[in-house]
């Protein structure tokens, strides 16, 4: 009875690790804001200020900005339409289909087959 429940709980745990995988791996977001990102890994001390406030106090604002040079630029080509199946995102969505149903038939079978040998035991 012991070994029985032990390994339907093995059993339930590589199901939810295989459906869990995917979100472990995800990767946290920086949320610095994007002025101070590569100021912070060079500067021993960090800097709180805002980016605004920082040039304020350097002495940069818009009375030192350069002159503006309107350039007029030339319309991109467009690119080509893809017209069909993309194979690779079809092979990779079928793969993980396939796998994730092997995982949760091997899952059923283990349950059935030890519950067909518990009942044997039990008459």
């Amino acid at each position: 009875m012991y070994q029985h429940r032990l390994i339907r709980f093995a059993a339930l745990a590589v199901v939810i690790g295989a459906m869990a995988a995917p979100t472990v791996s995800a990767r946290v977001p920086d949320l610095q804001n994007a002025d101070n990102r590569g100021a912070v890994a060079t500067e021993q001390r960090k800097d709180l200020r805002s980016a605004d406030a920082a040039d304020a106090a350097a002495g940069r604002g818009t009375f030192s900005a350069p002159e503006v040079v309107v350039v007029k630029v030339r319309e991109p080509q467009p690119e080509p339409v893809a017209d069909g199946i993309d194979w690779n995102d079809a092979g990779l969505g079928a793969g993980a289909f396939v796998g994730l149903s092997l995982v949760l038939v091997g899952g059923g079978v283990l349950i059935v087959h030890r519950r067909h040998a518990h009942a044997a035991y039990a008459s």
